[in-house]
């Protein structure tokens, strides 16, 4: 085992000889030692331990119980949070997730059993010792997807596990063995049983793999692409960005922009996405239509677009072009030159518009006007100065009563 271990899990190995001492086992487990052993940075560290929720919350002192009746909870230890769950055996998946009967064992490997993929049922103790079982280490060298047991019965417990091993693929840039591969083919229907929120964060993670190439022809070839809202409508392999897109925002905004008929709004209800997501798809949008005007990173473009979506609509120019022509650094550049940041930095607001105009009944030329002021002091036709924007709205831009 190399060495380094000890320094990437030294934190939670105190947590498992604190178990120990106290008459217990523990391991880590899951992704942190896949992760560490295909040579990935390491995440979040879990914990799977004889003991039972109740004996951990008297071993520690904070300790949150986020899933007790599963066996899971929170233990806070020296300023980190770790998942500690108690060894388990799972039966009937009446709602395609969780377990109707959930018991709890005193063996790490009957736990490592009900586990998705055999890269993800693999223990290590505080030696570095490995828990092997279903020769996980070995899929891991082989660069391979592996089901444990009967794939058929893993995609029954939750269906779920069909995007997951996708999603893995691209992360991951490993290649599905075959019978777990014509399980998902021969089970796809069941995504049908998943919410849609399941399905989002699996997708995103997918198109964010450094394999997403390989996930989406695997989605299309595994016939998962039907449970996927709007993609479905689309040919993912074709259409395909050309790098890798890390949010839903960029996602949609690419889609929308050069292939679907679907607006940002539907994307976001059928995908049942937030406000957010919506509220920055549509700045990715706008920001997209003015490249296409121009053809360059204009000043309107980065007054417009908030500054932190400037990463991604760098991917997005990347994703239709395959190049990188310095556009992040090119709009950073142009934020600095800006005259203005937003309308608050006008000299003339308006209030003072409004005061030119009193007779004029209130409507949306004050909006109408602002912007015209805003756009032309950004693009350099207009300098933000009081007297020469009153002068400006004067002679070029009356109000026009709508």
């Amino acid at each position: 085992m190399d060495p380094t271990f000890k320094s990437v899990f030294k934190p939670a190995f105190a947590i498992i000889e604190k178990i120990e001492r106290h008459g217990g086992e523990a391991f880590i487990v899951g992704g942190s030692v896949r992760d560490f052993l295909s040579g990935r940075i390491v995440g979040d560290i879990d914990i799977a331990t004889s003991e039972t929720p109740q004996r951990i919350q008297k071993i520690f002192k904070k300790v949150i119980p986020v899933g007790i009746e599963h066996g899971t909870v929170i233990v806070r230890y020296e300023g980190n949070s770790y998942e500690v769950t108690t060894y388990r055996t799972e039966k009937g998946y009446e709602d395609f997730r969780h377990p109707d009967e959930v018991t709890f064992v005193h063996n790490i490997k009957e736990d490592l059993a009900r586990r998705d993929f055999t890269m993800n049922a693999i223990a290590m103790d505080r030696r570095g010792q490995i828990v092997d079982p279903y020769n996980g280490r070995q899929a891991i060298e082989q660069r391979e997807i592996n089901a444990v047991g009967n794939p058929s019965e893993r995609f029954l417990e939750d269906p779920l596990r069909m995007m997951r091993a996708v999603r893995f693929a691209s992360q991951l840039n490993f290649t599905i063995e075959n019978n777990t591969k014509r399980a998902i083919s021969q089970q796809s229907h069941l995504l049908a049983h998943i919410s849609i929120e399941r399905i989002a964060e699996e997708t995103i993670k997918l198109y964010k793999g450094e394999g997403f190439k390989l996930g989406l022809e695997l989605v299309t070839d595994l016939h998962l692409k039907p449970h996927l809202p709007h993609l479905n409508q689309l040919d993912l392999l074709d259409q395909r960005p050309k790098v890798s897109l890390q949010t839903w925002p960029e996602v949609i905004a690419y889609y929308s922009f050069r292939r679907s008929n679907s607006s940002v709004k539907e994307w976001v209800e059928k995908w049942k996405l937030s406000n957010r997501c919506r509220r920055e798809a549509e700045s990715l949008m706008e920001g997209l239509e003015e490249y296409e005007r121009k053809r360059s990173i204009s000043p309107w473009l980065v007054y417009k677009l908030p500054e932190n979506l400037f990463p991604s609509f760098d991917r997005l120019l990347r994703a239709g072009t395959g190049y990188d022509q310095g556009f992040l650094t090119k709009m950073r550049e142009v934020l600095f030159q800006l005259p203005i940041r937003s309308s608050n930095d006008l000299a003339f607001q308006a209030k003072d518009l409004i005061n030119l105009y009193p007779d004029q009944p209130k409507g949306p030329w004050i909006s109408q006007a602002v912007e015209q002021m805003e756009y032309s002091i950004v693009e350099s036709h207009l300098h933000n100065e009081y007297e020469k924007i009153k002068e400006w709205v004067i002679r070029w831009n009356p109000p026009v009563n709508n």
